[in-house]
């Protein structure tokens, strides 16, 4: 269930690249300046929803388990800033949904647009293509090995770390044997109405709470 949410966090969706990366940028950076305020994370958490139709609350629920652990620390400090701090946690990964909603070609072109360096962007570019394919791997690897206890995971470990050695060389030999030189395929095209929806409503909130900390005001 964890692994079959956070593929489908993972999946594509329809927002304009460079919309969709300044959105979640300011989104998270909303976050920070607030000194992770529940008020912020919780609009973080609605503007993410919407943006991702949903998406962002199945990635939130794909990495429950760390959710569980930053709550268990609340019986060592304290119970209140576990949850202040689940609540940022949760608020960053939907901003990271964000980013998902969109292309990966997309994205790519709106890192070049804004002037990233090409080396960079390629390497950004694998790593997002890359990643839905090794959860899906994951997702193989758990339904294939049938054993119980601790031996069963430390199987699953040992299984998933030799398939991603084996994609990442599978990867770099295919990009050997067809020439590759970086040259970076990507998508631009004109914002839609949510596009620029998305940019303006996680730009007022960036404003905001950025004002908030220059005047030192409550949020």
């Amino acid at each position: 269930m964890i692994l079959r949410n956070i593929s489908y966090g993972l999946q594509e969706g329809g927002l304009e690249g460079r919309c969709a990366l300044l959105s979640a940028f300011f989104l998270s950076i909303s976050v920070h300046l607030s000194d992770m305020s529940p008020h912020v994370a919780l609009s973080v958490m609605a503007i993410s929803g919407l943006a991702s139709r949903g998406r962002n609350l199945r990635l939130v629920a794909g990495f429950s388990p760390f959710f569980i652990l930053i709550l268990l620390s609340g019986l060592f400090f304290s119970f209140e800033y576990s949850i202040i701090s689940a609540l940022a946690f949760a608020a960053i990964i939907s901003s990271g949904a964000v980013i998902f909603s969109s292309r990966i070609s997309e994205i790519t072109g709106a890192l070049i647009y804004f002037k990233v360096p090409e080396r960079f962007v390629s390497l950004i570019q694998l790593g997002l293509s890359i990643m839905p394919v090794l959860v899906r791997d994951l997702q193989e690897i758990i339904f294939v090995i049938d054993e119980r206890g601790l031996r069963r995971y430390e199987r699953i470990l040992k299984a998933f770390i030799s398939t991603a050695v084996l994609r990442a060389m599978s990867l770099s030999e295919s990009l050997y044997s067809k020439n590759y030189t970086g040259r970076i395929v990507f998508q631009m095209r004109s914002p839609e109405k949510r596009d620029i929806m998305l940019l303006s409503v996680s730009s007022l909130l960036f404003l905001s709470t950025a004002l908030s900390d220059l005047l030192h005001l409550p949020i």
